[in-house]
């Protein structure tokens, strides 16, 4: 199947869902939905660019002059309504707008639309009532068609390529930001697209903050350091995370870094189709907290992957989602010791027939780095 055709079922499916929601239109400002539906994605500007979808017919897109041509080039969908800079964006809204809905329409918008633009549909469609498109969307991108497993898998195993590159290198004497550079052009020049986020090293104290950003902090004999980050391909991201040590590995590190690991294989071990994703959280969460550690295990266990880094299904506690074949999430508890060091390990996996199949091939020994 060609990326026309996946885009044109993605569509059909979308406006079943949207007819079942009992809407008429749905509007996409530039994000992963634009992009998941009209293979076309920029980040969001000033000017007025969105994706129309009506409960029947095709979809129409509504671009500024200056991206008519990458909007062509990039999306088998072509009815385009261009509007100039020396236009009035509002009326060429009114006007398009008028040819796909009622003014009384239930219209569906992103849920990340700016609020000027929220505020102009809400101008020329003044009897419309309005919610969110994560109603449909979210449903629709949870479950992974063989492709974006396929660009997944690819994405991470870049990720597990930069990190064995990294494992063979100094970082004794780095900085944070030094060895975040290390990794990002490892996945640079193996194909990645982009990174995926701003890549995460924390060493030290610093590897107790779940989320501490690369730093001018440098790295010391026994320092644990953290290793998360990700690469984009074909739009989809990876999202990897790696606990190494500086020279020399205490016995608490030995300790803490195994109960993470048993943590994560038992999380891994409860995945499967029409287990709840609360299940797959308490596994994790039972192991650490029987080891002694439960009160530092301060996030929950996952998060959805694909077009975005972090969106359905989130494996934690209290979601009652039952899993189901072609999710994608992240499996990554870890244990933080205020002042002293943090321990995680994170991959992506996918639910098959069979279980959790791991999109991470990187080895989860722990690495002692010189």
């Amino acid at each position: 199947m060609n990326d026309a055709s996946i885009h044109a079922n993605a569509v059909s499916e979308a406006q079943r869902s949207l007819a079942q929601a009992g809407g008429d239109l749905l509007v996409l400002f530039p994000s992963s939905n634009m992009l998941y539906l009209s293979a076309f994605y920029d980040e969001p500007s000033e000017r007025l660019l969105f994706f129309l979808l009506p409960r029947e017919g095709s979809p129409v897109f509504l671009v500024p002059e200056l991206y008519a041509q990458q909007v062509r080039g990039q999306s088998p969908f072509a009815d385009l309504r261009v509007w100039k800079d020396s236009d009035d964006s509002l009326e060429s809204l009114e006007r398009t707008v008028a040819k796909l809905a009622p003014r009384a329409a239930n219209v569906l918008v992103d849920d990340g639309m700016w609020a000027v633009f929220l505020l102009m549909l809400k101008q020329v469609l003044p009897g419309a009532s309005f919610s969110l498109a994560s109603r449909i969307m979210k449903p629709l991108r949870m479950r992974k068609t063989p492709e974006e497993v396929r660009r997944l898998e690819d994405a991470g195993a870049i990720a597990d390529q930069a990190f064995a590159e990294l494992t063979g290198l100094e970082i004794e004497g780095k900085t944070e930001l030094a060895v975040a550079t290390a990794l990002e052009e490892a996945m640079k020049s193996r194909g990645a697209d982009k990174i995926a986020f701003e890549t995460l090293v924390a060493s030290g104290p610093n590897s107790a903050l779940p989320h501490h950003r690369a730093g001018k902090r440098v790295i010391r004999p026994e320092d644990v350091v953290i290793l998360d980050y990700g690469c984009r391909v074909g739009g989809y991201c990876s999202d990897i995370t790696r606990t190494v040590v500086c020279k020399k590995a205490t016995q608490e590190i030995q300790a803490v870094y195994e109960i993470v690991a048993r943590a994560q294989e038992k999380a891994v071990q409860a995945v499967a189709a029409g287990v709840p994703a609360q299940t797959v959280d308490r596994a994790a969460r039972q192991e650490i907290a029987g080891a002694g550690y439960g009160e530092r295990f301060i996030h929950r266990t996952g998060h959805g992957i694909g077009l975005d880094v972090h969106e359905e299904p989130y494996i934690t506690g209290v979601n009652p989602l039952e899993l189901q074949t072609g999710m994608a999430f992240s499996l990554e508890p870890g244990i933080y010791l205020e002042g002293k060091f943090g321990v995680r390990i994170e991959d992506i996996v996918v639910v098959t027939p069979g279980g959790a199949k791991r999109l991470n091939q990187a080895t989860r020994a722990l690495q002692v780095l010189q």
